[in-house]
Formats: C-alpha cells, structure tokens, sequence
C-alpha cells in the first residue's frame, strides 16, 4: 500500500522505475545532488550500493551515497565496466553543453540486462509564462527560467540519446505525466496559491502540463 501511494502521490514512472529495483542492485545516479532520489530508493531498498556523482561538495551529500565529485562533461566515469544494475540520470542533460559524450560510458558502465531512466523538460517548456509568483522562492515554470538550463529536449531526442548514443534498447519514451494525481494536483495548485508556496504549484504544474519527458533504456549486449 506504501508503494502504490508513492506511485500516485509522486510522478509515476520514475517511480515504477526506482520499486522495479532488487535488494542486491548496484545503483550509479549521475548528478545525485544532495540525494533526493536517493532518500526514496533508500526506503525500500536500503541493502542496494548506491553510487552518486556530481560537483556538489561531499559534505552535501546524503550519506547512503558512495559519492565522487566528478565533472560529467570532462571526465569519463570511475567505475569498473559491466558493474551497475540501473542508471537514474534526471535533470542533467539539460544542464550539459556535450551531453553525447556521455553515451559510451553509460553502455560501458551498464551490466547486461542493465537499465537508465532518464528525465529532462520536455521542449513545449519553453513555451509557458515566466510565472512572477513568489520568484524569491526559485523553481522554474518557464524552461529558461533557470539560467543554467542550455537546451530542451524531446521525446524524440531522448530516443536518439538512448539508441544512437548510449547503443541501448529503448523501452520506452513519454511525457513525464501522473494522469491519476491531476485531481489531487489542481487542489495542491489552489492551497499553493493561498500559502503562497511557489514549489507546490510548480511541481503539480509540470505534472498536468507535462513538462518532463523521459526515457528507459536497457544494455542487451
């Protein structure tokens, strides 16, 4: 029961993704920040190794992570090949000026069988108001509201990045979108609005606008 409200109360797929895991996987989050992913997967699996980079300072960092402060875009990645399970790359590639220079090292680092979810804004991003509500509070509703956001992507573009550059089977590619938590959502946007709580709306905005699109990919050689 703990699980399926998660599923409906968080996005959904990523979801699926991260309670599909088993107690023994090796786990490498590339851009793990201070280990929010980490905080959820760690509810249910807290044997799995889990492994995290990023240019964040280690002191940042949950513990549960096995941490290497590593630039994405300068060096390759210091693990062993053929050595993890799963890949959670979210909110990273819109952030790389090279993402492709990644592919190879992900197909390297991936186990047989191994899979990547991915997650980036969806193009039609760029196409919302930049919403002045509350700005002191950050988050973006337009994509450029970020200013190190470099580009959008489609779902189309995350297929390429998966099959051409990563050498991977795609499994599927979408909009990040929780059809079942949009009632709940429209209740959340209203109450932000009277908290005046920018990152409530925001966060149930993206899931009825679809401003996320994702992608899974599985190693099949």
């Amino acid at each position: 029961m703990e699980k399926l409200k998660d599923v409906i109360l968080n996005n959904g797929i990523k979801q699926r993704f991260f309670l599909s895991f088993k107690k023994d996987y090796k786990i490498l989050e590339l851009g793990c920040g201070i280990g929010r992913n980490a905080m959820f997967i760690k509810k249910y699996f807290s044997e799995v190794e889990y492994h995290g980079i990023d240019i964040l300072s280690e002191e940042k960092v949950d513990s549960f992570i096995n941490f290497n402060k590593v630039n994405l875009e300068e060096s390759e990645l210091p693990y062993e090949t053929n050595y993890f399970d799963a890949i959670i790359f979210t909110h990273v590639l819109e952030h790389l000026n090279n993402p492709l220079s990644l592919g190879n090292e992900i197909n390297r680092v991936l186990k047989k069988s191994g899979r990547i979810y991915v997650e980036a804004p969806n193009w039609s991003s760029i196409l919302v108001p930049s919403f002045g509500f509350h700005r002191e509070q950050h988050n973006p509703f337009n994509f450029y509201d970020d200013p190190t956001h470099i580009k959008p992507w489609t779902k189309h573009g995350i297929y390429e990045f998966l099959s051409d550059n990563c050498q991977l089977k795609v499994q599927k590619v979408g909009i990040v979108r929780n059809w079942i938590r949009i009632p709940l959502d429209l209740f959340i946007i209203i109450l932000g609005f009277i908290k005046g709580d920018r990152k409530r709306i925001i966060s149930s905005f993206w899931n009825i606008y679809g401003w996320c699109v994702f992608g899974i990919g599985e190693k099949k050689n």
